[in-house]
């Protein structure tokens, strides 16, 4: 714990890596004084949310984007769960379990572009028993070790007749008749026992020149499989089911392929990593053109991770980037490592389930923060060997100064942050309603300078990648690897939009109920659709039938670039998201349209709940949702593009005696812009400070890096 006699940890920056080695720190065998200095009125960074407290806006929720946990984030969990543990909430209360504030979700749907058509893809991932985030939780040493699971899946994703209506005899025939080859094909050939023999055997020997012997073995069955599989079913290609059946054993056969030519299992996945996944996998599919495109490598299995993590260069859907490294590492993690469910589903926004519990466990075991502090220098010694100073702007002035900023507010008895300061605790607040706290470009009323030695003896940098070109100017001239980063790691804008609507999905037309998450709907850059109606019980809604909303619509993608005007910005986001309504929603909510059931037909815009004492008409009621543009230096959305990944820092690496660095942007093993990773790297932050976690009981830190502890 925390205590005023320990060595003093500045922590720059209240992300969830800041505050993950503020965690760890804090629970160390020895004592620390720790301070978190955050810009603004709130901790969370890319994650942050709010609550609109204006009387119009009901205590929404509003969010940076789209945020779900997964059930491969082991690490978070963990945090997390130890936290909702240590605040020992009353049975009653709201979300007072983890498992109250975390629901599995199982059901996606992938939109498929075939001939000129969308077509929606179901997918249902199964749950499993297990609980993410359990003490001492270990992934498979071996990669070895899930081949015969790929393969096993293969095998069921073949032989199993696809769900199809009665009258659906086309359909039927083809799977009947898929089965009945795959049935002689695998009599003749023994191919099911000789591809699980050869991996286990693969799995079973450490030779080299035995596990090359029976790589060779191994690819030519899997060949010799797609090749049959595919004059079998090429003529049926135009079958929904029969095509999506081909595509997901040739998305499997094809990651299998290239990690057996590339020996990725003893190599490692960060060989790849100079390579684009598409491109990649291309190289690695059976080839299955249909109209001149490979269906697999065109397919919503390939891109949905482009997707998922924003992997366009400058935020253009025409210019998809992403290391195959960190796709194939993330895609076995996903297939083989989840625990109970793909993903979780917060049951209120991102702050109130995840920062919130964070911020009160950090407060009662003694850590310090202090708001409205932008920093604004980190600054060398004399010997370019330590940070020997830190700039900070201070913001506003507290009624107060000698008691912390209160943050919180409470909606419906759950702890909560607002979406704007608490302006009665600010010295003068009612002149400063007009100031964004969190732009780095906000006045500041003090300029401060910590010093090392006396304010802090070591310092966690854990502000996002786009915000250190401002502040580590010296760095970057001192130190060719801080200049190679920033140079060769590239952010992307990121944009949003929330809608509150009067009727269910269902009413709106959306077909497959459920709740869907939903991605690569990539007909304008707000591409991914999450139904997060399970959140209307969280927020302030009066009743009424023009007033209460049934339905909660989130949309996110990546933003183009542009000026760096806020108002210009958001006036871009705006008409991204009125593009969509005009022009493409009808496909997911036929019934929404005016009028109904035409796909390029514009929204019903009396839909949208616009509770304003003067609401609009028309298309002027998207201004009572929530859009935003992510475009600030520090919100933007931290990429992992091929041939970037070897600029990474380590967290332990950043050439200064006192300075180590937390963030998705660092070499944390995950590599791409997610919780997890972003957690990893705080926990290896504060390794790298006290010896603590070890690196041993951080799970999945060295997960495929061909059989070492990494490569601090």
């Amino acid at each position: 714990m925390s205590q005023a006699n320990g060595k003093k940890i500045a922590i720059l920056g209240g992300g969830i890596g800041s505050l993950a080695a503020a965690f760890a720190l804090s629970e160390a065998p020895q004592p620390y004084q720790i301070t978190v200095y955050q810009m603004g009125w709130r901790v969370g960074g890319k994650g942050a949310s709010g609550r609109n407290m204006a009387p119009e806006y009901h205590e929404r929720i509003e969010e940076h984007g789209l945020h779900v946990w997964s059930g491969i984030y082991e690490n978070a969990f963990r945090v997390l769960r130890q936290c909702y543990a240590e605040l020992g909430r009353a049975p009653d209360a709201p979300l007072a379990t983890w498992q109250d504030a975390y629901k599995p979700a199982n059901f996606f749907v992938v939109e498929e572009l075939y001939k000129g058509r969308w077509v929606h893809w179901p997918i249902t991932i199964p749950e499993n028993s297990a609980l993410p985030g359990e003490p001492n939780a270990e992934l498979a040493l071996s990669l070895w070790q899930y081949l015969g699971e790929a393969l096993d899946w293969m095998r069921d994703q073949h032989a199993a007749p696809a769900a199809a209506k009665p009258s659906d005899s086309l359909v039927m025939t083809a799977v009947r008749s898929m089965v009945r080859w795959a049935e002689r094909v695998f009599r003749a050939l023994n191919l099911r026992g000789l591809l699980l023999w050869v991996a286990r055997q693969l799995a079973r020997f450490k030779s080299a020149s035995v596990q090359a012997w029976g790589q060779r073995w191994l690819l030519w069955l899997l060949h010799q499989f797609m090749q049959r599989l595919w004059r079998k079913v090429a003529s049926q290609i135009d079958n929904d089911d029969t095509r999506r059946r081909w595509i997901m054993l040739n998305f499997a056969y094809a990651n299998l392929r290239g990690a057996l030519e590339n020996d990725v299992f003893s190599r490692g996945f960060d060989i790849l990593d100079d390579q684009d996944y598409r491109d990649w996998l291309g190289t690695y599919a059976y080839p299955d053109a249909v109209d001149g495109a490979g269906l697999t490598v065109n397919s919503p299995l390939a891109w949905f991770l482009y997707d998922a993590i924003f992997a366009y260069r400058a935020g253009d859907l025409n210019q998809p980037d992403l290391a195959a490294g960190v796709a194939l590492r993330t895609l076995v993690r996903m297939a083989f490592t989840y625990k109970g469910a793909l993903i979780w589903k917060m049951q209120a926004g991102m702050g109130d389930t995840v920062f919130t519990p964070l911020y009160e466990v950090l407060r009662r075991r003694g850590v310090r923060f202090e708001f409205f502090q932008r920093v604004d220098g980190l600054h060398l010694a004399a010997d370019g060997q330590t940070i020997d100073a830190i700039t900070l702007g201070r913001q506003a002035w507290l009624h107060d100064e000698q008691r912390e900023y209160q943050p919180l507010v409470m909606v419906k008895g759950l702890a909560c942050w607002p979406s704007t300061p608490l302006y009665a605790q600010l010295r003068d607040g009612e002149t400063l309603r007009d100031i964004n706290f969190e732009s780095t470009n906000s006045p500041t009323v003090e300029t401060r300078r910590l010093i090392a030695g006396h304010d802090f003896d070591h310092v966690v940098l854990g502000i996002s990648l786009g915000g250190l070109p401002r502040i580590c100017g010296e760095l970057v001239a001192a130190k060719p690897a801080w200049a190679q980063m920033l140079a060769n790691i590239t952010t992307v804008r990121t944009q949003a939009a929330q809608l509150w609507l009067k009727p269910t999905a269902s009413q709106l037309g959306w077909s497959l109920l459920g709740e869907p998450l939903l991605a690569t709907y990539r007909v304008n850059p707000l591409d991914t659709w999450a139904d997060m109606s399970h959140l209307i019980e969280r927020e302030g809604w009066p009743t009424g039938a023009d007033r209460y909303p049934l339905n909660i619509a989130y949309f996110c993608g990546p933003m183009l670039e542009g000026a760096d005007d806020p108002a210009v910005a958001l006036a871009a986001t705006r008409r991204t998201a009125h593009d969509l309504l005009t022009h493409h929603i009808g496909h997911l909510w036929p019934r929404s349209t005016t009028p109904p059931n035409t796909t390029t037909a514009p929204l019903d815009w009396n839909l949208l709940i616009d509770d304003r004492s003067q609401p609009a008409h028309g298309a002027d009621r998207l201004a009572a949702q929530y859009l935003r543009a992510n475009i600030e230096g520090s919100e933007r959305y931290v990429q992992s593009t091929a041939g970037s990944l070897k600029y990474r820092l380590q967290p332990r690496a950043s050439g200064c005696r006192n300075l180590v660095l937390a963030g998705d942007w660092t070499d944390n093993s995950m590599n791409q812009g997610n919780i997890e990773a972003t957690v990893m790297s705080g926990l290896l932050a504060a390794n790298a400070i006290s010896g603590f976690p070890t690196r041993r009981s951080i799970t999945g830190v060295d997960f495929g890096r061909s059989g070492t502890r990494g490569r601090e």
